[in-house]
């Protein structure tokens, strides 16, 4: 099959090496930066475990090309595939009138998050047939995702196009994947309802661990026991400072774009946004209340700035609320994260706090002459540390966990003070 994926983002380096690598011909393409092809394989994104393995070998296989300038018709296409597109209607709009007019193309498929019901909006009678995919993938497990997806949403009403969808999927779908057909809105809708309700686990979890401090009792106890019962499970049950990135936050914004979505209509999923921001300066308070909000003039430690781990992002990440909060009342931050150091530099030089963050290529260089060491994202090199090393480069050995991935009792023994989320002592 002859396909071009729109958008060179994770989701369409992802899904044109996994298309190529079962053997169609595909492009890569992206409509709005002609230059982005030149850096594809220093593409923030191809950090993901194995992506950029896979992707280099289908291009010097002849079966991935990158186009550097879209262009309708230029060659042959079967499928296109946007997993990429400016945030306007109109734009939706324009691009299904500029790919109607591939007379050999069978059909336009969409897999990026998209408003409930903007597709039924654009689409007219002169179109190409059009589907839509909500793809679910992880940063950090983006090829994983991809290759074995435990569900697949298909919202397509044309019988041809799910034919060609059917046989372009086949390889992918194992007896575990749950497939299920269903018209495009009721697709868009199901994107939003899965995403609002991760985002509603983790909302709920951070509210029981902030009660959890004030009954001085031990959130981890209360997850286990939760995660225990088969009827809720374990997954996105992890307590910490809000959830960051992309298709969580902006799905919870876009409840304020649907008519119906009123007050008394969807006040769980405002109050799921208004817990997720304040969770956000959990941290902050904690640092305020330790110190007694005597902060101006002092220098923290923190590790982490990226939404999650093995990401070069800092969309909506709590790290941009921190170095907000710490910065107006005068605090001296030292930042290191693995992921994002380029994305973060961009980020403080422009913005007002420059001349107040610091950021290092080290971890424990971070660390020196700091009052206390925040743990913002759970990069798997933070796990186990050089305990030793963080109590010599601190001034004082105080750490405050946001993700909980530290003992409270073992920390404790090797004489730190902690501070978690529902976790350790209280303050």
């Amino acid at each position: 099959m002859r396909i071009t994926v729109i958008g060179q983002n994770l989701s369409g380096i992802a899904t044109a090496a996994c298309f190529a690598e079962i053997g169609n011909n595909v492009i890569l393409s992206s409509l709005k930066d002609k230059d982005v092809h030149r850096s594809i394989y220093t593409h923030p994104c191809m950090q993901d475990p194995g992506l950029q393995k896979v992707f280099k070998k289908q291009v010097e296989d002849g079966r991935l090309t990158l186009n550097p300038e879209f262009e309708v018709g230029k060659h042959a296409t079967d499928l296109y595939v946007v997993t990429a597109i400016r945030d306007c209607d109109e734009a939706l709009g324009e691009l299904l009138d500029a790919l109607s007019k591939d007379v050999n193309c069978t059909g336009v498929l969409f897999t990026c998050s998209l408003p409930v019901g903007c597709l039924d909006k654009a689409i007219n009678d002169d179109h190409l047939a059009v589907a839509y995919i909500p793809e679910f993938m992880r940063e950090g497990s983006a090829l994983q995702d991809f290759r074995t997806p435990a569900s697949l949403i298909i919202g397509c009403e044309d019988e041809y196009l799910i034919n060609l969808i059917n046989e372009l999927y086949a390889p992918f779908i194992n007896t575990d994947t749950r497939v299920q057909f269903m018209q495009v809105k009721e697709a868009e809708f199901a994107r939003f309802a899965v995403s609002t309700m991760l985002a509603t686990r983790v909302s709920y979890m951070n509210e029981l661990a902030n009660i959890s401090e004030l009954l001085n009792i031990d959130i981890e106890v209360i997850q286990k026991a939760l995660g225990s019962d088969p009827r809720i499970g374990d997954q996105y049950l992890s307590p910490g400072i809000g959830f960051g990135g992309r298709q969580l936050s902006e799905d919870l914004v876009l409840i304020n774009e649907f008519d119906e979505a009123k007050p008394d209509n969807a006040g769980l999923l405002h109050a799921v946004m208004e817990i997720n921001e304040r969770q956000k300066e959990s941290l902050f308070r904690k640092v305020w209340r330790y110190f007694d909000g005597d902060l101006h003039g002092m220098t923290l430690a923190i590790w982490g700035g990226a939404f999650k781990p093995n990401s070069s992002r800092i969309d909506n990440s709590p790290i941009l609320k921190l170095i907000e909060a710490f910065c107006y009342q005068g605090v001296i931050l030292n930042i290191y994260d693995p992921g994002c150091y380029e994305v973060l530099k961009e980020y403080i030089e422009n913005s007002p706090y420059s001349g107040s963050v610091g950021l290092s290529h080290n971890p424990y260089q971070a660390l020196d002459g700091a009052e206390a060491l925040l743990l913002v994202t759970e990069w798997r090199e933070f796990w186990i540390p050089d305990y030793d090393e963080i109590k010599v480069r601190l001034k004082r050995p105080l750490i405050f966990d946001g993700r909980n991935i530290y003992n409270p009792e073992l920390l404790k023994q090797r004489g730190f003070e902690y501070y978690g989320i529902g976790r350790g002592d209280r303050v």
